[in-house]
């Protein structure tokens, strides 16, 4: 079998990728990179028929001389899952301990926070273009686009311990004096929900701004504890917020952060932790050799 000049991922979709992204319902170079991310693994199976497609609508990711792509060999497959693992500046764990998902994934980090004590992330959704490519620049991995879609809750697989997101937050219509799961529907924290009473993970990690606690007069946290603790059944302690420069961050970053566990793994008990005596500034994290990655700014909009 001859080989063509080697064609990375990254290559062929800064030409392809760019021109798919005003389709709504392409999941196509997503789901090949979540694919390549999970291969060996049972989750595998959720991405395996789009990312098929995907190589066989461009088939110049196989880099073969072949005429007739009516299948996809394992000895191409290797190949480009090769390419595409070499290149990865942040990659997962080789034996995690537990699996997770990321949703409004930004650039993103929960992720390296997921990924340090063991995590392996087997799903990632972010709709913003540039926190994209940035993302995939460090992971490896597209994100795929808008949560609220069916078609791309679709891929989420099963099985996953832990739910984290930073969703932006918005006001409900509330009717009565207490706002439950159907009073959500049309925000985004709905879609969150949503995916809690379809995969039952067993941990869900949310962080939003400051300004949650006050919003419409804490009534949104106050339906967002209601539908977690009630609506969903799990065992969600008091929020905190917590100020990243207390944590060896050089960054003034409060964010508010809110934990849940379903009932049934006997949780009543959570503390969130302790600031640490370490005052960092930025010289003392500036990297001294960046990686030869093209990064792309984002700016975050809270």
């Amino acid at each position: 079998m001859k080989v063509k000049e080697q064609i990375l991922i990254e290559e062929v979709g800064g030409k392809t990728f760019q021109v798919r992204m005003v389709e709504p319902m392409e999941c196509g170079r997503a789901a090949l990179t979540h694919y390549f991310h999970n291969y060996g693994s049972d989750t595998v199976e959720y991405y395996e028929d789009e990312a098929i497609r995907y190589i066989k609508n461009n088939p110049e990711y196989l880099a073969f001389n072949e005429e007739n792509i009516s299948s996809i060999t394992e000895e191409q497959l290797q190949y480009l899952l090769f390419n595409f693992k070499k290149n990865i500046p942040l990659s997962s764990p080789e034996n995690p301990h537990f699996k997770f998902i990321d949703l409004f994934a930004g650039i993103d980090g929960f992720r390296i926070a997921m990924q340090n004590i063991g995590g392996k992330c087997i799903f990632s959704s972010e709709w913003d273009k540039q926190a994209q490519k940035t993302y995939e620049a460090n992971f490896g991995e597209v994100p795929f686009g808008d949560i609220t879609k069916e078609e791309t809750k679709k891929f989420i697989p099963d099985g996953f311990d832990i739910l984290c997101a930073g969703f932006p937050y918005q006001a409900f219509s509330i009717a009565g004096k207490r706002g439950g799961f159907e009073y959500t529907r049309g925000t985004l924290f709905f879609d969150v929900a949503e995916i809690v009473k379809r995969k039952q993970p067993k941990a869900v990690l949310l962080e939003n701004v400051k300004g949650l606690v006050s919003h419409d007069r804490g009534k949104t946290l106050k339906t967002i504890l209601n539908v977690l603790r009630n609506d969903l059944n799990y065992f969600v302690p008091d929020p905190k917020v917590l100020n990243a420069r207390n944590f060896g961050v050089p960054q003034n970053r409060e964010r508010i952060f809110i934990v849940a566990f379903r009932k049934d793994l006997g949780i009543s008990n959570f503390n969130y932790p302790e600031p640490i005596d370490k005052k960092v500034v930025f010289k003392d994290v500036k990297e001294k050799n960046p990686v030869s990655v093209k990064y792309y700014t984002y700016q975050m909009c809270t």
